[in-house]
């Protein structure tokens, strides 16, 4: 005959323990994953800041419009926003989820920051880029240089905000993904 097995309370306690530390790591792995997709975002604003911008303010008219209608066409931009954008999202519900912590208040401001990115992206870039690709073919558009002055400052400009929102977005993000490592080893987890 088998002895009957019995459970002390300290060893139920441990199943609840387990299952919590299960959505710590999950939640680390996305908190790092949304870490990355927004500095891809973050580092793609900065390059427009940095280099783009200021190298397309020496071409002519034709050659700007041409290369910010290929631009336009590149699915790696609206790919890369939108993929930052869920993790973020997510990375947010599976923190609110595990604690109520400075990990939490971290992950909303990064949210709230890239909201702001997306509001700016949304309420300046895309409709200025949707007035670069109305002209259609540059070779055969008329007064290219009203589009271009309608358009290149207020999109460098915006998108120097939206580059220091980005960047702050990833600044709390990286002291969230801290903040939760050091819950999670006081954890024991």
């Amino acid at each position: 005959m088998t002895e009957p097995t019995f459970r002390s309370p300290a060893t139920s306690a441990a199943r609840p323990a387990r299952h919590h530390s299960a959505g710590h790591g999950w939640t680390g792995f996305v908190l790092g994953a949304t870490l990355v997709a927004t500095t891809l975002v973050t580092g793609l604003s900065f390059t427009f800041a940095a280099a783009v911008m200021p190298n397309l303010s020496g071409v002519d008219d034709r050659t700007f419009v041409t290369i910010s209608q290929r631009f336009n066409d590149n699915p790696v931009f609206p790919l890369t926003f939108t993929a930052a954008l869920l993790l973020i999202v997510l990375a947010t519900v599976l923190q609110a989820r595990l604690a109520r912590g400075p990990a939490l208040r971290w992950v909303v401001a990064a949210l709230v920051l890239y909201l702001a990115a997306i509001v700016i992206t949304g309420g300046v870039h895309i409709p200025l880029n949707e007035q670069i690709d109305q002209v259609g073919d540059p070779a055969k558009a008329a007064d290219l240089s009203r589009v271009r002055d309608d358009a290149e400052g207020p999109w460098a400009i915006w998108n120097v905000v939206r580059t220091l929102c980005c960047t702050a977005a990833v600044a709390a993000l990286a002291r969230a993904l801290l903040l939760h490592g050091r819950d999670r080893g006081r954890r024991g987890v």
